[in-house]
């Protein structure tokens, strides 16, 4: 059997193989680093207001950059220079962020822990209270098992009163009302309550005498502040000798940071324009079968959900004995996985598009369409929710791991297993099922799906006690990544207008990242800073539930009150594969308004902005009637 009629044999469509292995290299070369860049900048010395900034400004730098390089390559007629050249950006971006330097620590203005000197007739302690029970806090005094000696220096504030009781007792001077001592402490020796730790004080020296008695006959409680010489016992009383920069002032003085945000920049619009042009290149190669979308997208998912699993153990492989984490293989990985994917994607047939008559104009025109604009609106909220999800959910899940035990063990195995989950149990069966559900739903109910499933999510996440009970939950990622990404994708390739098809998918990209993740970040620090991390998810859960109702309503409204949007000659949109008279019947001319997109059983669906472009079967076909059964 010739190797041909094999391929035949097996149903390989050799014209899509290069689209797919494009999709997997580029998700499996973006794996190893995409979901670690916030820990890699957290371990750089940049702060959690720096990292939140930085998320910021990427998906801002993401509309922009779909949007832009959608118009040029549709104007140009440049998509395989634009193609290539982001696949290009994108690896050398992301590798440059391993030689980023590190930010410079800076000296803590406040070295000095606060502690309370407790003097009784018996004994003298330092005492450090934690204003509220951390999980963990004890973990550095419970680790000392050895004699330990350190030595502090302590300065405390007298009153008038107090300077009379303790100063004659110790035969001590107290210049300004101020105590000044150094004394030893052994840690072995703490005494650690619920919120807090008493250290017993020995040889205390005032100004190089020693003070023989250093009790009190009756209690006497000073405030103070303590400068140790043990590193770990400084940081446990909430005094680090050093700090990274905290405040935006601080972050954006330094030209480390800006050198870091440059190249996640690059890195990020060669990421977020390859996604455009490959999901424009797919739709053109699947032509009439724009369907089967989800069946080549999946192919990333495999690849994401692999080098995600693999980048993670190799870093802890690594960095074994290590004091921080080695990320050389993340980067090298990286850069070799994505020349990879620059040769597969060079074997794409990228062919240029025709001009369409409308262009601008007619994209201009279509972005006034109310189901166009609702369309836009749902990728905006999904965005917002989708943004949410990829700041804070790791968060979450640490939050209630460790209110379930303080010493959550599997810490980093759970959240590996979560992401597996997503991508496997979820993205992978769903976008191979998007087809499906796009042909029997139509896009207007999948959009419904997706944004009513997105609220039970978080509303299931509130209600989670048990850490293991994410795991189950993240299948409904399937619904609320899968099939909205097809979906939203499949959508705005059916509507472009011929010529506008990397535009129209850059406008729905930008809408979902650009404004709705970007949204998303800065709406749900602020919730949960204010209300806590599981009540976040709930109010957006509700609000998403109460959304998708307000959805229904106003696609119900529309199908009553405006069944067709404009008039035919303005709303020219077909494909370029049906750029063709259909027996003797343009296919500009206008049929019954019924129209609906294939294999949906309600007219409540999204579709053309006009209502007059189901094309007319020829005459050699079955006919009008069957045509209209069969879709």
């Amino acid at each position: 059997m010739s190797r041909h009629r094999l391929l035949d044999t097996m149903k390989i469509n050799m014209k899509l193989l290069p689209i797919k292995a494009h999709y997997f290299l580029v998700f499996a070369g973006t794996a190893p680093v995409l979901p670690f860049l916030p820990v890699y900048a957290w371990q750089q010395g940049i702060s959690p207001a720096g990292i939140g900034l930085i998320y910021t400004i990427l998906p801002c730098v993401g509309l922009f950059s779909k949007t832009i390089f959608g118009v040029l390559s549709d104007w140009l007629h440049i998509h395989r220079a634009v193609f290539l050249s982001s696949i290009l950006i994108c690896a050398l971006g992301f590798f440059s962020v391993y030689f980023t330097p590190a930010l410079p620590l800076k000296p803590n203005p406040n070295p000095g822990a606060k502690v309370e000197l407790n003097c009784t007739s018996e004994l003298t302690t330092l005492s450090h209270c934690f204003p509220k029970h951390r999980c963990g806090q004890n973990d550095f005094i419970n680790s000392i098992t050895t004699n330990t000696t350190t030595t502090c220096q302590v300065t405390c504030k007298l009153s008038a009163n107090t300077t009379e009781e303790v100063c004659p007792l110790w035969n001590v001077s107290c210049p300004s009302h101020t105590l000044n001592f150094n004394t030893t402490m052994n840690l072995m020796e703490t005494n650690v309550g619920d919120l807090c730790a008493a250290f017993p004080l020995h040889n205390i020296t005032i100004a190089q005498a020693e003070v023989l008695v250093p009790t009190c006959p009756a209690p006497v409680s000073l405030n103070c502040t303590s400068l140790c010489d043990n590193t770990g016992l400084m940081m446990y009383l909430e005094a680090p000798p050093t700090l990274p920069p905290e405040t935006y002032e601080e972050l954006l003085s330094n030209s480390q940071f800006w050198v870091y945000l440059g190249t996640v920049v690059v890195a990020w619009c060669g990421l977020t324009t390859s996604v455009v042009m490959s999901d424009t290149i797919c739709f053109q190669l699947l032509g009439s079968e724009a369907s089967k979308y989800g069946e080549q997208r999946l192919f990333g998912s495999i690849g994401w959900g692999l080098l995600v699993v693999v980048t993670g153990a190799l870093i802890d492989f690594v960095s074994a004995g290590h004091a921080q984490k080695d990320y050389t293989p993340a980067f090298v990985l990286c850069l070799a996985i994505l020349f990879l994917d620059l040769l597969a994607a060079s074997r794409l047939q990228v062919t240029g598009r025709e001009k369409g008559g409308g262009g601008a104009g007619a994209v201009a025109r279509l972005m006034f369409e109310p189901r166009v604009v609702l369309f836009v609106i749902c990728c905006v909220v999904v965005g917002i929710s989708t943004g949410i999800l990829w700041t804070f959910q790791l968060i979450l899940v640490e939050d209630v791991a460790y209110a379930w035990d303080c010493h959550f063990p599997a810490m980093k195995l759970l959240q590996g297993l979560i992401m597996g989950v997503q991508c496997f149990g979820g993205e992978l069966p769903f976008f191979f099922l998007s087809g499906w559900f796009i042909r029997k739903l139509g896009h207007v109910h999948c959009m419904s799906l997706v944004i009513v499933v997105f609220g039970l999510r978080y509303i299931i996440y509130y209600a989670v006690v048990n850490p293991w009970f994410f795991l189950p939950v993240e299948l409904l990622n399937g619904f609320t990544f899968g099939i909205f990404y097809a979906t939203m994708t499949s959508y705005a390739s059916r509507i472009a207008p011929p010529g506008t098809e990397a535009t129209m998918q850059g406008i729905v990209g930008a809408a979902f990242e650009g404004i709705g993740v970007a949204t998303g970040g800065l709406l749900g620090g602020s919730l949960y800073r204010s209300v806590g991390g599981s009540s976040t998810f709930l109010y957006v859960g509700v609000f998403n539930v109460g959304f998708t109702f307000l959805h229904i309503l106003l696609q119900a409204l529309l199908a009553k009150f405006k069944p067709q949007s404009t008039p035919p000659e303005e709303s020219m949109i077909s494909r370029p594969w049906r750029q063709q008279t259909y027996g003797s019947v343009s296919m500009f001319q206008q049929v019954p308004e019924r129209f609906m997109l294939c294999g949906s059983s309600s007219p409540v669906v999204y579709m053309p902005p006009s209502d007059s472009l189901r094309p007319v079967v020829d005459e050699g076909d079955h006919g009008d009637d069957e045509e209209e059964e069969d879709c």
